[in-house]
C-alpha cells in the first residue's frame, strides 16, 4: 500500500468513527428525551404499577434543592426558584434512584413539605428518608402547618404562664441562652413559635451579639432562618396574637 492509499484508508476510518459518535449522541439524546417524557420505564417497586424515571428525577432535583437550602451557605431555594443543574443522565447512574421514585409516589404533591420537615433537621440520605421516623417528622410538621396560628398561640400561652414577662422569656442574661431558646432546644415549643417571636420582637439579631457560645446558636440560627420562608407567616396576625398575650 502506497502512502496515498494509506491516507485515503485512514480518512475513511476516521469518517466512520465520526459517524458512529454522531449516531451514538443522537441515540443518547433520544433516550434522554424519552426518559423525560416518561416513555421509558426505569423502576419497579413494592407499590403497584410502574414508576417512570421522570418521577424519580424530579424528586431527586427537589431533594438537592431543599437539602442545599438547609445544609449549605451557597444555595437559596427561593432565590433560585428550587432549580438545580443536575442532568438526567447523572441521576440515572445513581444506585438509589428507585428510592426517589418511591418517595415521589408516596408523598406526591406533599413532597416539598416532606423534605422541608426532615432536611430542616439535618442531612438525610434518601434511604433514611423512607424510615418511619421521617414520616413521623412530616406528620408533626403537617399538623402544625394545618393549624399554625393555633399551634403558635398555644405555645405562647405556655410561655406566658411560665415566665409572665416578655423580657424574662426572650431576654439574654450573662451571655446564656434565653428562656424561649431553651424551650425550643428542649423540644417544648416548635421552631415555628420561636420564628414567630423573632418576626415580631426581632430577637435573633440580638442573640447573635449577646449569646456567648458560638456552636449551638449559629447552627440553629441558620436552620431557623432557612425554615422561615416556607412557613408563610402573616405578620399582622402574629402581631395581634403575641401582643395580645404578652403586652
Amino acid at each position: 500500500m502506497n502512502e496515498q492509499e494509506h491516507y485515503k484508508k485512514l480518512g475513511k476510518e476516521n469518517s466512520t468513527k465520526s459517524q458512529h459518535r454522531k449516531d451514538k449522541e443522537i441515540k443518547k439524546k433520544l433516550f434522554v428525551k424519552n426518559e423525560l417524557d416518561g416513555k421509558v420505564t426505569s423502576f419497579h417497586g413494592e407499590t403497584s404499577g410502574k414508576m417512570t424515571s421522570r418521577e424519580g428525577y424530579d424528586a431527586y432535583c427537589l431533594y438537592l434543592a431543599v437539602n442545599n437550602h438547609f445544609n449549605t451557605d451557597s444555595y437559596d431555594y427561593f432565590k433560585y426558584a428550587g432549580k438545580t443543574s443536575v442532568k438526567l443522565e447523572t441521576f440515572l447512574k445513581r444506585k438509589d434512584k428507585y428510592h426517589f421514585a418511591k418517595l415521589a409516589r408516596k408523598y406526591h404533591v406533599e413532597l416539598l413539605d416532606f423534605y422541608v420537615a426532615n432536611l430542616s433537621r439535618g442531612k438525610f440520605y434518601v434511604k433514611n428518608l423512607l424510615d418511619m421516623e421521617c414520616d413521623q417528622n412530616y406528620k408533626e410538621f403537617k399538623k402544625i402547618k394545618q393549624k399554625l396560628t393555633y399551634a403558635i398561640t398555644e405555645d405562647m400561652k405556655y410561655l406566658f404562664d411560665k415566665y409572665k414577662q416578655i423580657d424574662i422569656c426572650i431576654g439574654i442574661k450573662d451571655g446564656q441562652h434565653s428562656n424561649i431558646l431553651r424551650e425550643y432546644l428542649g423540644g417544648r415549643i416548635s421552631a415555628q413559635t420561636i420564628i414567630a417571636a423573632d418576626k415580631i420582637f426581632n430577637i435573633f439579631n440580638d442573640y447573635n451579639t449577646m449569646i456567648s457560645e458560638d456552636f449551638i446558636w449559629p447552627k440553629e440560627r441558620k436552620r431557623l432562618d432557612s425554615l422561615a420562608p416556607f412557613l408563610e407567616l402573616e405578620h399582622k396576625k402574629l402581631q395581634t396574637i403575641l401582643k395580645g398575650i404578652w403586652l
